[in-house]
Parts: structure tokens; sequence; C-alpha cells
């Protein structure tokens, strides 16, 4: 199936050859045909969810609490979610089987599930997108749907995290020979080419809501909610496989952080996309693209220093170096904070991570502390420096925030550590 957002490599089958490409592009707003189908696929997708309750009546109410809005807009050839709402182009919508409306309806469900929008953390994006889709397929298999036979699957992967099966992918030698269904990243790309007209149609209903990250967590977190209500209102032995694995399974994904680390800065290293630096090279085809910037990735690192991490210190102090050596442009601001902040310093190279360690005893590193926990400071601290993330080191053991914080959190823990939250991404230290 073709990718749902075009803007991130060209359709062959739309840009028509370079005749066309360089020709200046003008923007459409949907037809009084293309109106008239949108009413008429609602209409035959809504009378699909109602059947979709005799056989599938777990997920089909929770896909009823998910409203459905086809449009027809060239960013959304088949459907996307922005976690809200579910977009359906009505031409692809006219196209599918009952079969594959369903489907489509679950796979988008599972995405707004498992927080897949918020995710992301600057992963390349045909990559992610295959690691979340064959995250998702594999449980609607296990829930009994049928899969297009080129739904993307890796059995070798069968059950593992986005997040793993991206790791799995870095290797994947040509992974362009695989499309994901739908994408998750950029909503509002701009779409590359157009129709042989000129034209690219543009849809007033598609608004996705494009959520910030405190945003993304609250909406994953109430959905999660969501699940645990309707399985406890539904018949013993109703609830799919895929859901029941959500239910008993900490939702909260742990991956060893280095990797999910590395994907950040390898990021930020390539650039980022920046509307205000537009492509230059793509003026001379009509096409305004995103140019891309270079920007030093700004960490807070805050290192639990309470009495019950005194065994880890020397492991933090390791994990600080992995921090300075993975890039060129980091710069670390390290907290160090039992119950309260004691210490705050700046790190941005090697030479003064070695005065650092000039400090570590026999016994492990040296910080001020060594009382109780208590991680509201940190995070409090955190708003007013508002850094590209937080990456908080600690054995679990402490009093949480009550409200979500502003940016990608981080839980750096050892094995056999504890945390219980809704939010944020528990990552293992690896064992050295």
């Amino acid at each position: 199936m073709q990718d749902d957002l075009v803007g991130f490599s060209p359709d062959p089958q739309r840009d028509h050859g370079a005749q066309h490409t360089s020709r200046a592009m003008t923007l459409r707003s949907p037809s009084s045909e293309e109106q008239a189908l949108k009413t008429e696929q609602h209409r035959v997708w809504q009378q699909e969810v109602q059947h979709f309750l005799m056989t599938y009546p777990f997920t089909a109410r929770l896909v009823m609490r998910l409203p459905l809005m086809m449009v027809v807009d060239d960013r959304v050839p088949t459907a996307c979610t922005d976690g809200e709402r579910v977009f359906v182009n009505a031409h692809f919508a006219s196209r599918c089987t009952s079969a594959l409306r369903r489907f489509v309806l679950g796979h988008e469900l599972y995405h707004v599930l498992l927080g897949h929008f918020q995710r992301q953390y600057g992963r390349d994006p045909l990559r992610w997108n295959l690691a979340v889709d064959a995250e998702v397929n594999y449980r609607l298999l296990c829930d009994g749907f049928s899969l297009p036979h080129d739904a993307v699957l890796y059995p070798a992967q069968a059950g593992k995290s986005a997040e793993a099966i991206y790791q799995w992918l870095l290797a994947h030698p040509q992974p362009e020979v695989d499309t994901p269904f739908d994408h998750h990243g950029n909503l509002l790309a701009s779409p590359i080419g157009g129709h042989r007209d000129g034209t690219i149609v543009v849809d007033t209903d598609y608004r996705p809501v494009l959520a910030d990250s405190q945003r993304a967590r609250q909406l994953t977190q109430q959905w999660q909610q969501t699940v645990q209500r309707v399985s406890e209102t539904s018949w013993p032995g109703s609830v799919p496989c895929g859901m029941e694995q959500m239910l008993h399974t900490d939702t909260v994904s742990r991956v060893p952080w280095r990797h999910v680390l590395a994907d950040i800065i390898q990021s930020r290293a390539g650039g980022m996309p920046s509307w205000q630096r537009p492509h230059r090279r793509h003026w001379g085809h009509g096409r305004y693209l995103p140019g891309r910037y270079h920007k030093t990735l700004r960490l807070v690192v805050a290192i639990d220093s309470s009495a019950s991490t005194r065994s880890h210190w020397a492991r933090f102090l390791g994990e600080l170096q992995v921090l300075l050596v993975s890039a060129d442009r980091v710069d670390l601001h390290v907290i160090e904070a039992d119950a309260a902040i004691h210490r705050e310093r700046s790190l941005s190279s090697l030479h003064e991570l070695n005065a650092l360690a000039d400090e570590a005893t026999p016994e492990g590193m040296t910080l001020m502390g060594g009382g109780g926990t208590d991680f509201r400071p940190v995070f409090e601290r955190v708003e007013a420096l508002v850094p590209d993330c937080l990456v908080y080191l600690t054995d679990g053991q402490g009093r949480m925030p009550t409200q979500l914080p502003s940016v990608p959190v981080f839980w750096v823990m050892p094995e056999e550590a504890d945390l219980s939250v809704s939010w944020g991404h528990i990552v293992v230290m690896e064992e050295t």
C-alpha cells in the first residue's frame, strides 16, 4: 500500500515525469463530486462499525470512541490518525472491501492506543513507520483480523515493541522495499508532485491536532484508561489477545536507552526540518520543501543522589560519558538531587567529565545528597530550563510530580529497578 502522507519521498506515478514537475502546482478544494463521495463513504464506514460490533465487539466499542473523518486531500492517500480522530481518504475508502475497512479501523486504533504518534523521537521516518506498522499488524493478526497481502509484518520480530523492531530494521539493507500503510510523523507535510492538471487537492476538513508532548502523553494515558474501563464491562473471554497484552503488560517500553539516545542524536546531527530555511534546490521544480538546520542537543541529566542509589553512582558516571561521546553537539546540564536540588553544573566536553570523575572514590562517584527522593524539584527546574529532553538516572523510588512535564522524559534505571508511571519512557542501563 502506498504511504498515507506524501512529502518524504516522491511517488513516480504522481510526478508523471520532469515535464510536469517543473510546472507550478496550484491548490484546489475537493470538487462537488468529491464532497458527495465523502458523505457517501462516511455513511458506508459508519455502517461498517455497526457490523463490526457483531464480530469484534471489544475493538468496535473502542473504535466508536474515535471520530471518523472522510477527506479528499493529497496529504492523506490512505488513512492516518492524530490521536483524537481517524482521517480516511474518500477515494481510497471507496475501493476498500469490508475486511479492509475493519483492518484500517483496527490499525489506526492500535496506533492511538500504543501512543505511536508521540514515540518517534527523531528516528528515521521510514524505518519508524515500518516498525510501528509491524507492531500493530502483529496484534491485529493475534486478534483474528484479515491482513492485506502487502501488510508490513516481520515474523522474526513478532510480539516485539516498535522500538525493538526499529533497532532490528537499522540493519535492514533496503527498507524502501517495504511500504508502511500510513505515516506517523509530520501530519501536515507538504505534498510532492501533484495531478496531471497541475493541481494539489487540499481539504479544509483535514485539520489534525498537532499535540505537544504533554498533550500526547495525556491522550495515551486516557486511552489506556478507556481500554481498562471497557474490559471491566465486557464479557469474560471477549477481550482480544492484542488488547490483553496491553492490559497485563507494562505499557511503558523498556528498551536499551543508549539506542534511543543514539536515534535522537543522529536526528539532530543530520539537521532538523525548517520551513524558515527552505530547500532551494527544489524551487525550480515548483516545490516548496523544508530545508535543514543543525542544532546542539540540549539535555538535562538529573542524577538521583539519594541514599538508595549510592551503589549505582559509578554506573551513572559511565552513562554521562556515553552522553558526551555520542555526538559533537551535545550540552549537558547536570542536576544532583535527592529530595531537593543540591548542585547544578554544565558539561560539554570529556575534559569536564574527567574532572567530575576525579571526585570518584573506590566505592563510586561522590555526589551531593544522601537523603530521601522527591522528583518534583527537578521537574520544576526543567520547566525553567526548557531542554530538548530530560534524562533521569534513578532507581525509581521517589515522589512523582502531579503534572506532566512539557519535555520528553527518559527514566534511566538499572534492570532490577521498578518505576510505575504512565508517561515518559523507562529505559534500562546496559551492563558494563
